[in-house]
C-alpha cells in the first residue's frame, strides 16, 4: 500500500523515531543496542524537542552509531596486539568524524540563536522571558492532555461496568458486614 503524501497525522517524537523507527537492532547485538539507546538519550539532552531538525537528527544518529562502532573495534582487537594497531587508525577516523559532527551540530544550534532577542536586558529580564515562554510550552501541553482526557472520557460516555453485576451486590454487602 503506497504511502499517503503529506506530513502523517501522528508524527514520532525524536527520541521514538531514533530508537524505535530505525532498525538499528539489525546492525547491533544487545549490549551494543542498548549503549546505543542510552547515548542517543543523552545526546537528545541536549535540545529541546521542538528545536530539532532532521539534521540534528542524522548527527545524533551517526554520534551515537560511531561511539558504538568504536567500542566494538576496540573490544574485538584487545586481545591481539598487531590487530589492535590496525584498528586504531579506524578509530581514529571515527573519532575525527565525531568531532566534525559535534561541530555541525554546535554551529546549528548557534545560528537558532537571535543574538539581538535579548539584547539590552538585565539578568531579571532573561530570566522573566525564559520562565515565560516555558510555562506557555507547559500551559499548551496541559491543553493538548485535556482535549486528549475529554476525547478518551466522550469514547467511554456508555460505558457501565459493572454497575449491573450480580457479584457488585455480594461485594457491597460484604463491605457493610
Amino acid at each position: 500500500m503506497p504511502r499517503k503524501p503529506g506530513r502523517p497525522k501522528k508524527v514520532p517524537k525524536p527520541n521514538e523515531l531514533i530508537r524505535d523507527h530505525l532498525p538499528v537492532e539489525d546492525v547491533f547485538n544487545d549490549k551494543e543496542l542498548e549503549i546505543y539507546n542510552k547515548l542517543v538519550d543523552v545526546y537528545l539532552k541536549d535540545f529541546e524537542e521542538d528545536e530539532l531538525n532532521s539534521n540534528d537528527m542524522d548527527d545524533i544518529i551517526n554520534l551515537a552509531i560511531n561511539r558504538v562502532l568504536e567500542f566494538r573495534l576496540l573490544k574485538e582487537s584487545k586481545e591481539n596486539v598487531t590487530e589492535h594497531l590496525n584498528v586504531s587508525a579506524s578509530v581514529e577516523k571515527l573519532r575525527k568524524h565525531n568531532s566534525t559532527i559535534k561541530e555541525s551540530l554546535f554551529a546549528r544550534r548557534k545560528d537558532r540563536i537571535d543574538p539581538n532577542k535579548y539584547k539590552g536586558y538585565s539578568i531579571v529580564d532573561l530570566v522573566a522571558s525564559f520562565d515565560e515562554e516555558r510555562n506557555k510550552k507547559l500551559q499548551e501541553k496541559e491543553n493538548e492532555l485535556i482535549k486528549e482526557e475529554k476525547e478518551i472520557l466522550k469514547k467511554r460516555k456508555d460505558y457501565k461496568g459493572n454497575r449491573d453485576d450480580k457479584d457488585r451486590d455480594i461485594a457491597q454487602a460484604d463491605k457493610e458486614v
